[in-house]
């Protein structure tokens, strides 16, 4: 310990000695720690961090999947089955949004909060009890049961003061009363956003389609394969018992919770990892440039130790302790810009791109990561002049002139050798980011299928009694339409389930010409004006009509994509008249006739072809009674206006608050913002643009310092040069010449690796290919000319060298 302690305090007098080249390395290292720390600060509480419950490594989500897909939302009947007949989970348990929320009222103005409805074991398999108050029971989790809510602490806290005495009392969720029997604690996280939860009442309380996601906390013991392998016999068993509710290529499925979770988000994040240590790779190579330099100088230094007695061990030891002090100088400014940094990046990420973004924080893995980097980079820069200074030879070292210590041959191939690596590893960089800055160009240019021009949005949901039946939902559109084609620039108005870009919703299709073949396609509802609102044109037949209302024939409008997909052998026109029945599983026995057939327009994002989708009219959702269906109350309007739709907002919330003031207006957007939102490869170029920006800059800086080296040692040699009547354009040339040289070795050994490592981003690609040949030349090209540049200056610096002042100094 006492000779480390000598060691760094040595180290760091020589660090104060040289102030210069200590910022210039503290500044490079900083960067490259600090960009690793911001990265992997994401990466840790996304894909490393255990999900904030007790032992929630037993916590597994459970799906269908068709043909070892992904793993699937589940119906009502699946789910009630599998917990009534599984035996590897201490519990199963269900949840499902309630649209995009629910319209609170009762106490105060009202307000549209997120919601879920959950089964009974819910807050068991999450490991979480109310902090005030109870959970539900099965009475509870029944058709029929009481109404009863479970309340978030922040909604708690904000709307009620934190006010015990809630509990017993009730609230108005969607015009119905509840009662709050618990509050979760403060710190419960879960990850759908929810302040409100209330019972599902799976199997009686009429949820169509297949929108519940199940979770299940596995027995002590149990392991998921074992679980898994239980719950495919109860996958069979359920085919066995209802051949009609499970196809041939269904199977049962589960994954842990967190890995399911964040499935789609790990490879752009590991991405992002590599891509982020390819910088501090590059910075560390510029580091080691900077130190074998400095043991160039220090050749003599070294010498008279070695003669003194010190081992190369000794030496070499001494070296690494600098180098690592180094470092964590690097590491401390790196911790203060990866905590900006990742501020940053949590503000500039679009929502929804990466789950469990809102538990990005530093916790006490980042500070040891950070901690490991920077000791583990200061060791790898300082191998450099470490192994140099084990090949000094003592007495050549000891008869230099003092301070002009050769640099050696080994030496020069060594700063070469970093050189190219720094080239190597920018051109890869370069590559991806110009590969997704092209998509993201092709993106722009691709045609959704609909205008988005002059288009605002809006969503309320319809809650209450006089919203159950069909005729109560037809006079409030009624009513809002009449009001809104009132306001100065509004010129169309509708209303749909979904948005394109925004969302998906599937359900069940089957054609009547082809009976027992169910699948699904993307299922719309809305109202006459929808196409001419969103900008769809028609391309055979009718769209929906002001009398296609519950009483009149089932009629549906389906898209090119359909017709292709199903109706290989007719055209847009042939497709007129085709019968089919939708959610015939569900009890929904009456058949549609296609009466029109629509362009396609892209629905997931703009990268993926449209999909086959139906569009039915909102007022034929009723069943015989006249009920309309629960799940589709959820309504966006769509209004085309003359000029900029935003300006047009505040008229629209008035408007709407005197037609309806018990409900509330959200998610009020552009269609622009939709679509903008849905480019999320901005981001992703964003990102590994500004890495290889930081790249590109550093492995400049690391040429320019090789040259500006190679110059200095080499100045008698070109004064001598000069002396004998060599030209300008000589010295100029022969100074380009060796650094175009490691230029184009570089570039080589960049294009190698950029054909092998550019394919793991081909799935963010758009238009463009993970090897194309114009992104490679452009980069090489780019990086080419950035080289030319950091040679000519100090090989212009050479020619300007005094022979006779050269010679002299020798």
């Amino acid at each position: 310990m006492e000779s480390l302690w000598q060691d760094l305090r040595y180290a760091a007098r020589m660090l104060m000695k040289k102030p210069g080249f200590t910022l210039i390395a503290v500044v490079t290292l900083a960067l490259g720690i600090g960009a690793n720390t911001a990265i992997f600060t994401v990466v840790n509480a996304v894909l490393l961090r255990q999900l904030p419950y007790p032992q929630a490594e037993r916590i597994v989500e459970v799906g269908a999947t068709f043909s070892s897909g992904p793993l699937n939302a589940v119906d009502d009947p699946r789910f009630v089955f599998w917990r009534e007949h599984q035996q590897s989970f201490e519990a199963l348990a269900a949840h499902m949004p309630m649209g995009a929320g629910v319209n609170l009222s009762g106490d105060g103005v009202p307000e549209f909060v997120p919601a879920q409805r959950v089964s009974v074991d819910f807050f068991r398999v999450l490991g979480v009890a109310p902090a005030l108050g109870r959970g539900f029971t099965a009475e509870e989790d029944r058709d029929g049961g009481a109404k009863v809510a479970v309340l978030g602490a922040a909604l708690w806290q904000r709307r009620y003061g934190a006010d015990s005495g809630l509990l017993g009392k009730t609230i108005s969720l969607n015009g119905r009363s509840y009662t709050v029997i618990g509050v979760m604690p403060p710190d419960f996280r879960f990850t759908s956003a929810a302040d409100v939860f209330t019972p599902l009442s799976p199997g009686t309380s009429g949820n169509v389609g297949f929108n519940l996601q199940v979770l299940g906390r596995l027995k002590p013991g149990v392991a998921p394969a074992q679980a898994l392998a239980e719950m495919k016999l109860v996958g069979e068993q359920l085919r066995a018992a209802q051949p009609r509710l499970m196809g041939e290529q269904e199977s049962v499925n589960l994954q842990p919770y967190r890995d399911n979770l964040t499935a789609q988000a790990r490879p752009l994040l590991w991405i992002l990892f590599g891509a982020v240590s390819f910088v501090l790779l590059i910075a560390c190579a510029n580091v080691a440039n900077l130190q074998l330099t400095q043991a160039a100088a220090r050749q003599r230094e070294t010498a008279v130790r070695m003669a003194l007695g010190a081992g190369w061990r000794r030496i070499a030891r001494q070296l690494l302790t600098e180098g690592v002090l180094l470092a964590l100088l690097g590491a401390a400014l790196g911790l203060l810009l990866a905590v900006w940094g990742t501020e940053l990046l949590t503000r500039l990420m679009p929502p929804n791109l990466i789950p469990r973004s809102e538990e990005i924080s530093f916790d006490g893995r980042v500070l040891a990561f950070t901690l490991a980097a920077a000791i583990l980079t200061g060791l790898v820069f300082a191998l450099a002049p470490a192994w140099q200074a084990a090949r000094v030879d003592v007495n050549s070292a000891l008869k230099e002139t003092a301070g002009k210590g050769a640099a050696g041959a080994g030496g020069r191939r060594l700063r070469g050798a970093l050189v190219v690596a720094e080239i190597a590893l920018a051109l890869i960089l370069l590559a991806g980011a110009t590969l997704l800055a092209r998509t993201f160009v092709n993106l722009r240019g691709v045609a959704p299928g609909f205008d988005p021009h002059n288009v605002l949005t809006f969503q309320m949901t319809l809650t209450g009694e006089r919203y159950e039946m069909v005729a109560g939902v037809g006079d409030f559109l009624q009513r809002s339409f009449e009001k809104l084609r009132g306001l100065p620039g509004v010129e169309t108005v509708a209303v749909t389930n979904t948005l394109p870009l925004d969302a998906q919703y599937n359900f069940p299709i089957e054609l009547e010409s082809k009976p027992g073949q169910i699948t699904a396609v993307q299922y719309r509802t809305i109202t006459p004006d929808y196409f001419r609102a969103i900008g769809i044109g028609l391309k055979a037949g009718r769209t929906v009509a002001e009398t296609d209302t519950a009483t009149a024939d089932k009629a549906v409008v389906v898209n090119e994509a359909f017709v292709k997909q199903y109706l290989p052998e007719s055209d847009s026109q042939g497709a007129l008249t085709t019968r089919l029945y939708i959610g015939r599983m569900f009890g929904f026995d009456q058949p549609w006739r296609i009466v029109g057939v629509v362009a396609d327009a892209k629905q997931f994002d703009l990268q993926t072809a449209a999909p086959s989708s139906v569009f039915v009219p909102v007022l034929q959702l009723a069943n015989a009674e006249g009920k309309f269906q629960s799940g589709q109350r959820a309504l966006k309007f769509v209004l085309r206006t003359a000029g900029e739709p935003l300006q047009s907002s505040a008229a629209v919330r008035q408007a709407m608050l005197e037609i309806e003031p018990n409900l509330s207006l959200t998610r009020m957007r552009s269609m622009e913002q939709i679509l903008a939102r849905s480019t999320a490869q901005r981001f992703n170029m964003l990102l590994l643009g500004v890495f290889a920006a930081l790249g590109l800059l550093l492995a400049a800086i690391g040429i320019y310092g090789v040259m500006s080296y190679a110059v200095a040692q080499r100045t008698h040699e070109i004064g001598l040069r000069m002396a004998l009547g060599a030209q300008a354009s000589d010295v100029l040339r022969l100074i380009l010449k060796h650094g175009l040289a490691l230029t184009v070795v570089g570039l080589g050994l960049g294009l190698a690796g950029a054909l092998a490592l550019t394919r793991l981003i081909k799935s963010y690609l758009f238009g463009v290919s993970a090897t194309d040949p114009l992104t490679l030349v452009a980069v090489a090209s780019l990086l080419m000319i950035v080289a030319l540049v950091a040679c000519w200056m100090p090989a212009r610096r050479a020619t300007k060298v005094d022979p006779m002042i050269a010679l002299r100094c020798e």
